[in-house]
């Protein structure tokens, strides 16, 4: 699996073209078959490997919840291992990431404006960060991380590698995102007419 994608920290929508730039950086050049994900401040852009289930392994639940996993080698199919690992988030929190199987995910809560980002031990694939405090890019490959904005001699020096069994979380802050719709409760009448519900002051 190749995966890569940013956070504006800034709020400002990341754009498909910048995202489409960093897989191309890839060494294995722009694959055919790629899913892409924008949500405002987030966005990734994904691809299987061409010798396996060439489905992106991308996944994106009824609440919003957006996932990104490398295949297990049990599952059947891309998109159900990162079915697993959303699953696997909703009942036990980002570190239960870490035992799913020994696979890299990449999970983005539109309600919370929050990027998790894990490397299980044992998992193959590697996750590179960069961050100048108004961006944070992640990537499988050093070049797909780079390419974003633009040079200078302090780029390379704010790379940094995830650990094995680590867990990164990044959180846009609240005055600079847009809420999701996932995180909006529908009112009933009275609540929405500014009227206490019956029996209460």
């Amino acid at each position: 699996m190749t995966v890569c994608g940013l956070v504006r920290l800034d709020g400002a929508d990341v754009r498909r073209a910048v995202l489409t730039t960093m897989l191309a950086s890839s060494a294995a050049g722009l694959p055919a078959a790629r899913g892409v994900h924008t949500d405002g401040a987030f966005g990734a852009v994904s691809a299987a490997d061409p010798d396996a289930d060439q489905t992106p392994p991308i996944a994106v639940d009824d609440a919003g919840l957006v996932v990104i996993a490398d295949p297990s080698p049990r599952a059947t199919g891309a998109r159900r291992s990162a079915r697993a690992s959303a699953a696997a988030y909703r009942s036990g929190g980002r570190w239960a990431l870490l035992s799913s199987a020994g696979t890299v995910a990449v999970v983005w809560e539109p309600a919370r404006a929050r990027l998790v980002l894990a490397r299980p031990s044992g998992a193959r694939t590697e996750l590179v960060t960069w961050s100048d405090g108004r961006l944070f890019a992640f990537g499988t490959e050093t070049e797909q991380v780079l390419s974003v904005g633009g040079g200078g001699p302090s780029r390379p020096a704010r790379l940094r590698r995830l650990g094995s069994g680590e867990v990164v979380t990044v959180t846009v802050a609240a005055g600079r995102h847009r809420p999701a719709l996932a995180a909006v409760r529908q009112r009933t009448g009275a609540e929405a007419a500014g009227l206490a519900p019956a029996g209460r002051p």
